[in-house]
């Protein structure tokens, strides 16, 4: 599809499509594409910084190293791989993703087992449900952000576009009943609050401190893991557990911990690579959406034969865009290192927030107008489908709303 007031952009966009900035090209107006590219990449940004912190909080649990090391070692080893190797490493992805599943709904059992026979007990804060409600933003919204590459991958015919809708559906309502079941074993192992552990003398004051108030970690009182402590210091809520379950009442589920910490590493280094591909993939379009095609045709390395023929202009300058990008995340990352939740529930929320609720409203309103009528598209979504749509715009920018409500609550504070 190709808007007639941009025709002589066609030959340009339609080598780099799909992606999300040749998609703002095409769908949004002036101003609207830069804002849209900017958010796109804003969004990708913040999703890899929070992947960075805990990726490294995962690594360095399981190697038993100090967290801070593992940040440059984690950032530029996968960032290296998304760069330099982004062609070779799509299939290794698949087939991580499909162990990081099986891992993960392995995890979930177990945990759930476990959880049953520790029972601890939950106290309910329905005050508290906002900051659930932008993580399941996050983790409902993410998907837009990989579509456009995963979609490159498929062929343009009515079975696999039926195929592909169909596998998004199904692992959008997989990831969400696994993640309802993850957060209950969480729940039933780890305890919400901190109990005071006296560091002169042995026994225990059971006391329930609120950690939100930094005056009472302070003096002789050594606080135990629990799911308010892991946010204060910024950790993920893997930490806590582990540390529950390898020492302790419960050291006999040691082995738990261990599967845990498995699933934690493969998981966060496969959401990083997926989504540090989704940005390399944009960064890609930004430059082939700007390049002369006639100065530099399209390569691959089994037509040149060797790496040299591989390595050219375009791609250099790809890759440096791509580091440039990295750097950024990797410098966030080092001088934040317990910003974990406050980067993805404010930074990544807010970012994507905007994203599915403005910039795709108006692609998808751009698409269903009468300019578009004329296509032929290989599957089309039933008419009546049409005005189901709006539930994602509106239920994300009531996201939006109540994510600017959220920052400034907390900067009040």
């Amino acid at each position: 599809m190709v808007v007639p007031s941009r025709a002589y952009k066609s030959d340009i966009i339609k080598r780099c499509l799909p992606n999300h900035h040749s998609l703002g090209e095409l769908l949004l107006p002036c101003f609207l594409r830069q804002l849209f590219t900017l958010t796109v990449l804003f969004t990708l940004l913040c999703f890899l910084v929070s992947y960075a912190l805990a990726g490294s909080q995962a690594f360095a649990t399981l190697f038993r190293v100090p967290y801070v090391t593992m940040i440059p070692i984690f950032c530029w080893t996968w960032a290296f791989v998304i760069i330099f190797l982004h062609a070779f490493i799509q299939p290794i992805i698949s087939v991580f993703t499909l162990l990081k599943a099986l891992l993960f709904t392995g995890t979930v059992v177990v945990t759930l087992l476990v959880g049953l026979k520790i029972r601890n007990p939950v106290h309910d804060d329905y005050s508290a449900m906002g900051d659930s409600f932008l993580m399941s933003t996050i983790a409902l919204g993410g998907l837009m952000n990989v579509m456009p590459l995963m979609f490159s991958k498929i062929k343009q015919t009515r079975e696999e576009i039926i195929g592909f809708n169909t596998a998004l559906f199904l692992g959008l309502t997989t990831c969400v009943i696994l993640n309802i079941l993850w957060c209950w074993s969480i729940l039933a192992i780890v305890p919400q609050e901190s109990t005071c552990l006296s560091s002169s003398i042995n026994d225990t004051i059971q006391m329930a401190v609120n950690l939100l108030n930094e005056s009472q970690t302070q003096g002789h009182c050594v606080l135990s893991s629990s799911l308010a402590k892991a946010q204060s210091d910024g950790e993920i809520s893997t930490v806590p557990l582990s540390k529950i379950l390898d020492n302790g009442d419960y050291h006999y589920f040691k082995y738990v911990s261990f599967i845990v910490q498995l699933f934690i590493v493969t998981s966060i280094s496969v959401s990083f690579l997926t989504m540090g591909s989704a940005l390399h993939h944009t960064i890609k379009g930004v430059v082939d959406a700007y390049w002369n095609p006639t100065l530099e045709a399209e390569t691959n390395l089994r037509k040149y034969g060797n790496a040299f023929g591989y390595i050219t202009v375009r791609r250099i300058i790809q890759w440096i865009f791509s580091i440039i990008i990295f750097s950024i995340v990797f410098g966030i990352a080092m001088s934040n290192p317990k910003g974990f939740i406050t980067i993805l529930e404010e930074a990544a929320s807010l970012f994507q927030n905007i994203e599915i609720g403005l910039f795709l409203a108006i692609m998808t309103y751009k698409v269903t107008s009468h300019e578009y009528s004329k296509y032929t598209l290989p599957f089309q979504l039933p008419r009546w489908f049409v005005h189901l749509q709006w539930i994602i715009p509106i239920y994300f920018l009531f996201a939006v709303v109540y994510d600017i409500y959220h920052i400034i609550q907390r900067s009040i504070k």
